[in-house]
């Protein structure tokens, strides 16, 4: 620890000699004996959580209160004010993955046998699969669930970008001044909000209400207010961001609505494929 200490060379740049409190070629700080206890850690952790003029909490306030300037920001090259769109949406996939009230995008075999648009196609052959496998019916379930949870968190980057792809053609005329990484940090802004607000939040109100009230909570209320807020967010997430006329806007609109849950039954179908050929072969 002495040593660590009374070195006269910076341990960041190998800079010599640093006779300064701070390094004068890289500016880090030279340590000394205090900065070798715990209670620095302790320190650092504090400071982080409650230093609110750091980039998480500025993030924080404009995704929610105005994503679109948070994006178009970043965007335009504000990047140390803000937690990247990416990073966001990793801190979103690890909040849903802790609290999943909502399986949607860890679809258990059961949903996937039953309670898809496309179950009827692929329940044939997933009963056959089962069947010639050397696993009971309960063993192959349990075993799918667990694996499916662990790709989900993998594959999950997939539908922004897909998403994004679809944003970008429908505004192809202006990709010379809005290039596909605009599109893509929108839509990773957007899904960050449908997992943590639609995904995680919405459910956990609704459990409370159910629980305190004669509201009636059920799949068919979920759906509605998901597809209202992600409606109004993605109103303010992407106003200013394509040009163009109002009959054109709506049309748009419209087609990206529909598109996003093409988009998310898509996703299942391919995470069911991905899942299976791995237990198949891995």
């Amino acid at each position: 620890m002495e040593e660590l200490v009374k070195k006269n060379i910076c341990s960041n740049c190998n800079y010599s000699p640093v006779d300064y409190l701070y390094c004068p070629n890289c500016g880090q700080k030279k340590l000394n004996e205090k900065d070798l206890r715990l209670i620095v850690l302790v320190g650092d952790v504090m400071e982080s959580i409650f230093n609110f003029d750091n980039a998480f909490f500025r993030t924080l306030k404009l995704f929610f209160l105005n994503p679109g300037k948070y994006v178009t920001s970043y965007n335009v090259g504000e990047r140390k004010k803000y937690i990247s769109p990416i990073k966001w949406f990793l801190i979103a996939n690890a909040i849903y993955f802790l609290f999943p009230y909502i399986n949607t995008f860890t679809t258990s075999l059961q949903i996937q046998l039953n309670g898809l648009i496309y179950s009827d196609f692929t329940r044939g052959w997933i009963e056959a699969l089962i069947s010639s496998s050397e696993l009971d019916s309960q063993s192959f379930h349990i075993q799918y669930n667990e694996l499916t949870k662990t790709l989900s968190k993998v594959f999950l980057l997939i539908l922004p970008l897909m998403f994004s792809g679809l944003t970008f053609l429908t505004n192809y005329s202006e990709r010379k001044n809005k290039p596909l990484l605009f599109h893509i940090n929108r839509s990773l802004i957007l899904f960050s909000f449908l997992l943590l607000v639609v995904l995680c939040s919405l459910p956990f109100i609704y459990t409370l209400f159910s629980n305190s009230s004669q509201i009636v909570i059920n799949d068919k209320t979920i759906t509605i207010t998901s597809f209202v807020l992600l409606n109004i967010y993605g109103f303010f997430l992407y106003k200013g961001f394509f040009k163009a006329g109002l009959v054109k806007n709506i049309a748009r609109v419209i087609l990206l609505n529909f598109a996003f849950y093409i988009l998310i039954f898509t996703y299942r179908f391919i995470l069911l494929l991905i899942t299976l050929g791995w237990m198949l072969f891995f």
